[in-house]
């Protein structure tokens, strides 16, 4: 289970190193490749990066649900999963993000990696500090906003 946020730079050539902790969750998967897809996190895109295994599994699951033809559905899968990326852990633990996937999730020069479970989010590192901005105002505004979690 990937937990925890982590920063880290973009290089020249548009490679980031996974943190160390997600490389040992991924290894521990016996997984040397994820899949990269573009995302939104009101108001901030992002990158989700999956281990290929688990990315199966959510395909599986979409191709088993019920509306195949539904609007919501079909604008998930012409985004999400048309925009996938599969991309290699290099020696380094580095991974190479195709330059279409950094623009459309406005990554910039410093990136924070989030653990989400199964997944991990990739924000621009601004981004990211105003999602946690975000969610300091909610929690002000209505302190008895994770009821609504169901946990």
């Amino acid at each position: 289970m990937f937990e925890g946020s982590f920063s880290n730079s973009v290089d020249e050539k548009g490679r980031i190193a996974v943190p160390a902790k997600f490389r040992e969750v991924l290894r521990s998967l016996e997984e040397d490749r994820v899949m990269l897809t573009w995302h939104f996190v009101h108001p901030s895109p992002c990158l989700d990066m999956w281990p290929t295994g688990a990315w199966r599994e959510l395909k599986a699951k979409l191709q088993a649900s019920q509306g195949a033809f539904g609007m919501t559905r079909s604008l998930f899968g012409s985004v999400y999963i048309g925009q996938v990326q599969p991309c290699q852990l290099d020696k380094q633990g580095r991974i190479l993000v195709p330059q279409s996937l950094r623009e459309r999730a406005e990554l910039g020069e410093e990136v924070t990696f989030v653990g989400s479970g199964e997944m991990v989010r990739v924000f621009g590192s601004r981004a990211y500090d105003g999602i946690v901005d975000a969610y300091q105002r909610m929690m002000r505004e209505n302190p008895d906003a994770l009821g609504d979690l169901g946990i």
